[in-house]
Order: C-alpha cells, then sequence, then structure tokens
C-alpha cells in the first residue's frame, strides 16, 4: 500500500502507539507534497475499533441493556469474589477479569458448559464467579465490553453492525487472536474490503551477537550504541527493544540519563531527553497525582509528619512560588517541636506562625469542609466532594505546569470521570475510607507515560515495537530464557481448553517468539543484538532462535567520565564569630569538640536535623517525661530524710501525683501523640521507673535537695551561654554534687581530661559553680542500667561515684593529681574550644567515628569522600 487513504476507510493497528505512528506517518507525507490542509484519515487500534462500534450500536439498538466499561466490571468482578474469602483483595479480581477476556479473545467455551471432571480447585472458583457475574449483569440489564465482543461476529452478520467500505490492517506482525479474525471474516463476508499491508522485507539474520556480563552493562552498551548513531546524524529514528520493560523501568531511564547526561543524571529529571520509554510507572507515582491522593487520604483529626511534610512541600498548592521558604520553616518548627501525630488546626497555626498565611487559611477551610463529607455517597458524589476539597486547599493553582505534567494532570481528571461512572454498577453508597481506597487502586493500577515529543531514540518493549519501522534497531534480551518466553497457562481456564492460547503451551510460546523476532527483524535496516550472560549460579545463553549466530563477548565497557565538577580549595576557617550571648548551652561547645564543622553548621549556619519523629514518644520524650515526674516527686520534699519518711502508700501516692502531673503537662503540649491506651502503658512504665530509681537514692547516705532544674550562666572565652541543672543536692558531710538525669548511652569516661572532651556539660557546670561543686555524677534511668555514675572529691556516699586518686585500674583519671586541678583542667579545655569556636574553625574532623554515626550532615560535609575516620571508641 502507498498509504493513501480510500473514502470511508478505517485503518486498524494492533495497538494504540501504532494508531499514532501512522496518523503521524501520513499528515508528514502529505505535508511532504505541499497540502496545506487535509483530512485526517480515521486510524484506530483495533480495541478502540471495537469500542466504537459497541458505542456506535447501543446509540441506535433497541436494547435495554447498559454497557459498562472495564473499570466497571472490574466493580462487577470484585463484589461477586467478596462473597468468597478473598474480601478486599482487588487482585484476585482482576485476575478473574483477565481471564474473562481470554475466554472470549480465543473463543473458549463458556464456563457454564465446563465439565466436572476438567476442573481444578481455582477454575472451579471461577466458574461459580462467572456464573455470579452472568447473573449480576442480567439482573440490571448490563452488558461488558468483552461479551458484547463476543456477540460481535453475529450483529455483523445481521446486518446491525455499520461499516466502513474498506479497512486497512496495519502493523499486523503477529497472528489475530480468534476473535479479531472473526469480527475481520464477518466484516469481510458483509462487503467491507480488507487490505493488508505488506510486511516490509526482513534485513536477513542476525549474524552475530553481542554477549555482556550483567543486564546493567548491556543497557549502558545499548545506550552508548544510540548516543553514538545519534552523533553522526541526528535525524535518525533509532529503537531498544528491552524484553520485560514494564519491571526494569526504574533501571533503563537511570542508565540512559547517565549515559545521555553523565554530568547531571542524578540531579533534577530533563524536559529534553533525546530518548523516550514507550511504558510508564503508574499513574499514583508520578508526583502530582501522588500529592492529590495524599490530600485526599488526610484526616484532619490525625496528620502524620510525613504526610504534614507532602502537604507542606508540594510545589502544586496555591502561592506556592511566594510561600515556599515559609513553609518550609513550618515543616522545621513541625519536626522540632510536634509529635509524629498532630491535628489540622495544629498544622494550620504552625504555618501561619512561619509565614504561609495563605496555606493556613486553606488549611482551616479545608478542615471545615472536610467535616461536612462524613456521611456514606456515591462514587460520583464523592469525586465532586474531592474536587471541593482539592480546591479549597488550592491544589493545581502552585506553580506552572510542565506539558509532561499538564499530561498527568488531564489523565488524573480521566480518572476521576472514571471512577465517577462507578454509580452503575456499585450497590449501595460507599464511606469515605472505602472510596479513597478504590481511587487509590484504580490509580496504582493505572499506567501513564506523557506522549513522545519526537525523541530519536524510543526504548520499547517488544509488543509495541512490532509493526513500527525505524532506521535502526537494537533488541537486549536475546537469551535462551526471554526467547522464547516461559509457558503461562491462566490460573482460572481449564488447562485443556488452553490449547489456542500460544503463552499457554511450549509450541504456541515458541511460535510467537519465532514471529516476534521476525518482526523485529524486519523493523530496520539495521538490526543489533544483544544478551547478558547473568549471575554464575544460572548462566544464559543465546536463544535457540538465532542458529548459525555467533556470539562475540563485549569488551570491557568504558567507565562514564562524569562532567569536570569545580572544585574549591580547602578552607577551614570560617570567619571569627563577636562572641557574646549564644543560644544553645554547653551544646555549642559539644559540637565543636564533636567536629567543628558540625559546631558551624549547626549553630552557625542553623544546619538543624530535620528527621521526621516516630510514631509514639521517642527518647527525647520519655527524658523529659521522667525529668519533669522526678522535679514533681522532689519538690517539696527535703531530701533522703524525708524519702525515708514515707511509708509504702505515701510514698506510692507520691509517685502517683509526680507521674500524673508530668503525663498531663506531656498531652497538653502534644495532645495527639498517644492514644489513650498509649498514655497509659507509658504511665505504668514510668511508674515503674521512679519506684526502681527511690530504691536506688535509698541506699545513699544522707543528702539534702538544693536545688532543680536550676538555669546557670556559662562563662568560656569570650562565649557566654545558659544551662540548666537539673538537681543540686548538698551531702550531709557538706559539698554538693551536681545530678544530671540521663535516660540514653553516657558515663564517666566522656569527662577525661583530653584536648576534646567527649561529655562537656557537666565539667563546664563543675568549671562554672561557685562554690565548686565536691561531685558530679550522671543519674541513669535507662530500664537496663539504672545508678549513678560520677567522679567525686571525697566520698559522696553515691554507689557508682568515684573518689579522684582512689581510681584503679586502666583508667582514663589515673593521672588526676587532685579534684580542683581536674576542675581547672576542664575549664582550661572548655575555654580552648570557645576560642576555636569564636576564631572560627570549622574544618571536617570527627573526634571519632561513633560521632558521624548520628550525625544528619554527611550530605553537607561529604565526609566519606574526605576523611578516613578513626575507630570508634566504646569504653
Amino acid at each position: 500500500m502507498n498509504g493513501v487513504q480510500t473514502p470511508n476507510e478505517t485503518i486498524l493497528t494492533p495497538t494504540a502507539r501504532l494508531a499514532r505512528a501512522e496518523k503521524h506517518r501520513q499528515a508528514l507525507a502529505h505535508k511532504a507534497d505541499g497540502e496545506k490542509a487535509w483530512r485526517s484519515p480515521e486510524v484506530l487500534a483495533f480495541s478502540s475499533w471495537i469500542g466504537r462500534l459497541r458505542d456506535d450500536w447501543f446509540l441506535t439498538a433497541e436494547s435495554p441493556r447498559v454497557p459498562v466499561s472495564a473499570s466497571q466490571a472490574l466493580v462487577l468482578w470484585q463484589s461477586v469474589i467478596d462473597r468468597d474469602v478473598f474480601i478486599g483483595e482487588p487482585r484476585v479480581a482482576e485476575m478473574a477479569a483477565a481471564s474473562w477476556r481470554l475466554l472470549h479473545e480465543y473463543r473458549i467455551e463458556a464456563p457454564t458448559r465446563w465439565s466436572d471432571i476438567i476442573l481444578s480447585e481455582d477454575s472451579r472458583h471461577f466458574r461459580d464467579w462467572a456464573e455470579r457475574f452472568l447473573e449480576l449483569c442480567d439482573s440490571r440489564e448490563l452488558i461488558d465490553e468483552w461479551r458484547f465482543a463476543g456477540r460481535l461476529p453475529e450483529l455483523i452478520a445481521a446486518g446491525d453492525i455499520a461499516l466502513p467500505e474498506a479497512i486497512r490492517l496495519s502493523g499486523f506482525e503477529l497472528a489475530m487472536t480468534p476473535l479479531q479474525r472473526a469480527i475481520i471474516d464477518a466484516a469481510e463476508a458483509a462487503g467491507t474490503r480488507i487490505e493488508r499491508d505488506e510486511p516490509p522485507e526482513a534485513t536477513g539474520p542476525i549474524r552475530s551477537v553481542t554477549a555482556h556480563t550483567e543486564d546493567t552493562d548491556e543497557l549502558l552498551a545499548a545506550a552508548r550504541w544510540a548516543r553514538e548513531r545519534l552523533a553522526g546524524d541526528i535525524d535518525q529514528n533509532i529503537a531498544i527493544v528491552v524484553p520485560g520493560l514494564r519491571e526494569r523501568l526504574g533501571a533503563v531511564e537511570r542508565i540512559f540519563r547517565q549515559v545521555f547526561d553523565p554530568g547531571g543524571f542524578a540531579l533534577a529529571a530533563h524536559r529534553d531527553e533525546p530518548w523516550h520509554v514507550s511504558l510508564g510507572p503508574a499513574l499514583s507515582r508520578w508526583p502530582l497525582v501522588a500529592d492529590a491522593l495524599g490530600l485526599l487520604r488526610l484526616d484532619p483529626h490525625r496528620i502524620s509528619q510525613p504526610e504534614a511534610a507532602t502537604l507542606l512541600r508540594s510545589p502544586f498548592l496555591a502561592d506556592w512560588p511566594e510561600e515556599a521558604r515559609s513553609r518550609a520553616h513550618a515543616l522545621s518548627r513541625l519536626i522540632r517541636h510536634r509529635p509524629h501525630w498532630l491535628h489540622a488546626g495544629q498544622l494550620a497555626w504552625q504555618s501561619g506562625e512561619a509565614g504561609a498565611k495563605e496555606l493556613s487559611t486553606r488549611i482551616a477551610g479545608w478542615e471545615m469542609l472536610r467535616r461536612e463529607h462524613r456521611d456514606t455517597a456515591l462514587p460520583s458524589q464523592w469525586v465532586a466532594r474531592f474536587q471541593k476539597e482539592l480546591a479549597a486547599i488550592g491544589f493545581g493553582r502552585g506553580r506552572g505546569l510542565d506539558s509532561r505534567e499538564f499530561q498527568v494532570l488531564q489523565r488524573f481528571h480521566d480518572l476521576l470521570e472514571d471512577f465517577s461512572a462507578l454509580d452503575l454498577v456499585v450497590e449501595r453508597p460507599v464511606s469515605r475510607p472505602e472510596a479513597v481506597r478504590r481511587l487509590n487502586e484504580r490509580a496504582a493500577a493505572a499506567t501513564f507515560r506523557e506522549r513522545n515529543p519526537g525523541a530519536p531514540v524510543e526504548i520499547l518493549g517488544v509488543e509495541e515495537a512490532l509493526g513500527s519501522r525505524f532506521d535502526a534497531v537494537w533488541i537486549t534480551g536475546l537469551d535462551h530464557q526471554a526467547w522464547p518466553s516461559p509457558t503461562r497457562r491462566d490460573p482460572f481456564i481449564p488447562a485443556g481448553l488452553q490449547t489456542q492460547i500460544p503463552a499457554a503451551s511450549a509450541e504456541g510460546a515458541l511460535g510467537r517468539a519465532r514471529d516476534e523476532l521476525d518482526g523485529l527483524l524486519r523493523a530496520a535496516s539495521r538490526v543489533v543484538g544483544s544478551f547478558s550472560r547473568g549471575s554464575d549460579d544460572e548462566q544464559r545463553h543465546l536463544t535457540p532462535l538465532l542458529q548459525g549466530c555467533t556470539v562475540e563477548e563485549a569488551a570491557s565497557g568504558e567507565a562514564i567520565v562524569p562532567a569536570d565538577i569545580e572544585t574549591l580549595p580547602d578552607d577551614t576557617v570560617a570567619p571569627a564569630h563577636p562572641g557574646g550571648e549564644l543560644r544553645g548551652g554547653t551544646s555549642v561547645l559539644q559540637r565543636q569538640s564533636d567536629c567543628p564543622f558540625r559546631s558551624f553548621a549547626e549553630t552557625r549556619l542553623g544546619a538543624g536535623d530535620l528527621t521526621p519523629p516516630r510514631p509514639g514518644l521517642d527518647a527525647r520524650d520519655r527524658g523529659s517525661l521522667i525529668h519533669k515526674a522526678l522535679e514533681h516527686f522532689w519538690r517539696g520534699l527535703d531530701g533522703l530524710a524525708a524519702l525515708e519518711a514515707l511509708d509504702e502508700n505515701a510514698l506510692a501516692e507520691r509517685i502517683a501525683t509526680a507521674r500524673d502531673t508530668a503525663m498531663e503537662e506531656f498531652a497538653r503540649r502534644s495532645p495527639t501523640a498517644l492514644s489513650k491506651a498509649g498514655l497509659a502503658i507509658e504511665a505504668q512504665c514510668l511508674d515503674r521507673s521512679l519506684e526502681r530509681w527511690l530504691a536506688i537514692e535509698r541506699q545513699r547516705e544522707g543528702f539534702t535537695v538544693q536545688a532543680l532544674e536550676t538555669t546557670i550562666e556559662l562563662g568560656f572565652g569570650g562565649l557566654k551561654l545558659t544551662g540548666k541543672i537539673d538537681r543540686v543536692d548538698e551531702m550531709d558531710g557538706g559539698g554538693s554534687v551536681v545530678i544530671d538525669y540521663k535516660t540514653g548511652a553516657s558515663g564517666k569516661s566522656g569527662w577525661a581530661p583530653e584536648a576534646r572532651l567527649a561529655d562537656v556539660q557537666l565539667p563546664a557546670y563543675a568549671a562554672s559553680l561557685q562554690p565548686r561543686p565536691a561531685a558530679i555524677a550522671f543519674a541513669r534511668l535507662r530500664p537496663d542500667s539504672l545508678g549513678f555514675d560520677g567522679l567525686a572529691e571525697v566520698d559522696a556516699g553515691m554507689p557508682g561515684v568515684s573518689v579522684i586518686g582512689e581510681i584503679k585500674g586502666n583508667s582514663r583519671f589515673k593521672g588526676a593529681a587532685s579534684w580542683p586541678s581536674l576542675v581547672d583542667d576542664w575549664r582550661d579545655l572548655l575555654g580552648f574550644l570557645a576560642a576555636d569556636f569564636q576564631a572560627g574553625r570549622a574544618e571536617v574532623h570527627p573526634r571519632d567515628a561513633q560521632v558521624c554515626r548520628y550525625c544528619h550532615l554527611h550530605a553537607l560535609c561529604r565526609i566519606n569522600e574526605r576523611v578516613v575516620l578513626p575507630e570508634a571508641d566504646h569504653e
């Protein structure tokens, strides 16, 4: 055929992609002939043509039945299957719908006529479901697309279907299904002229195929080949055929971006790549749709931190360009000061406080709207509600969308329209959770890829490539496992009835593989091939379909050379700090000791840790709870004598009062952090911790509680810092003890008088208090390690607190001459750290690997690329 369209001719192709390609080809032909305008031909994929015939017939026929789409039929399948044991499992319904399609495509005997002798347990279930499905359709006067398609040959023969004068079949490299053949035969018998495009001559067999070590090497070679050909002639049309492309999308896109843009492949995706992948990921994975679905899933009474982060970071919400920084600041505040769960009011307030006034107002309006949408409703009503909610929060009115995102948005609107059509098949109005779940399932099942904007390199699966014409083709995966592919029998159709399905038998799979390979060899004047050997355990070899073809081992691939990156000379000194008052207390000096860069980044640049809090209580929350409980317990209680004077009931009552007060303060501050059951569990844990700790306190010698949660001014060098001492006790023999409650790992080994103190807090307090304390100690409140751990000038009467000068064994404090000299050493060392901070020392120099293990600045300091870390100290 010369491609000229005859009057009232319809061109049919096996896929929608080929239909678009044929339209484009004809348009180019008309343009090449100098035409300014022309009548566009009717070019349809075969499935679309069947849909057109169905719609046209129902417009004029006097049938009481209503046609239902594939998504509507899926709901019907789900409703009949849910009567058995698969309640809520959409995959089973999808498998049943696929089997139903196969039955009609290959004109297999109806399930109602299947004999029990040939049935397995699965096929028996399917027969029952099919009977219920037909009964349900008949009772509601519905007909699905495949049941109607199965009737098409009869309707055509009866003259009930309007047909074109001529049908031209284009791109059918594989044999038609029995149903397609029956429809075409019926059309030809009814007087329609059937024409078939003659396939081009094959270029001949592939003489050699390249074998690669790994799948990645093979794709890299194919991408380099395509790039080299484009470098020689940019006007070429090149195809890379990848069997099983759907399962390898991520790897394919990553490798092609890496080859075509080695300097920027890891950065934001470009919009003008010279290559295009024919298949796309699930619609729900595209950022715009993922954000929309995430907004619909939000519960205004219980929003998790990740959900709040999605909302605040979404560039698709109104006023994003103006409020992006404010919303980022709001997210930072949430992570630092809020629990894992929060409600919409807290989110709106935090947004407003951070400067995102527009978003705050919209969240408040969205919350009011959500309160109105609590009852059950039909899918179309839910779609209307969903659209109102998305509009209320400003979805789709953020930054401008590019061409790809406009297509994604249109596809999402199509999904909503399709979902609203489920009114016809649902049995009853559905709840919001069910409506959202069903919409998410459909978005996850639907795939989307933007249309090819004209990229010269196309990456295609086998079926997408068949019937197309290119200047050059590279076929990957030519191994014995993929050609022919393993047989795949349908689990619901009896094996004896699947003889016509190519994939169901070895002979059919072999024949189809031969047809596919022959079709690909006709796709271009130059065809090359490759395969990968795979793992040593399961080595792959060349497909037996390419007999006489030689295998050439691929040479070691050239490493991809990244683009030149600007490097700067080492700059480890920041501008000097003017000194004066600093927020952060002793943590400023702690960071300087841990790593100078960390101190500079966190204290001066504000590079805080934005790791979202986990559900429930984290270590900081639990530490705060026990701090508050102990503060309330000791407030008004003089010391050991008063503690020992409490009888069992009085002690339990005082513990309960301290516990309840601490829990109430926490609940007021974070009302959504824990449920009632969670609060009760934490209260029991707090009770147990207090009881066990107070038993240890009773083992001490006499003391008086002198101060609780006392603020202290600290001065080192030119820095003025503020600290808070958990507790100060006065010993009966004289002298004070500074106590710091610790619920995490801690130990006095961190106070060793070395240039970089591992733990600066208590040494800083000891060096700053006047008069000087006689002891400092951690009160370890870990369930697996309760007790005191500290140092003292004299015996403090506290188990675990060692006296300087009496420490034996291999200890870091063995050489300390006296307590006063140790405190003086601490003061000097802290002064050196303060001086380094003021001088701007900011080199990447962690004290040990333990410091880096819990640091969040790796991406900023690039420690793994710069420094060989010293071994961590596990003492």
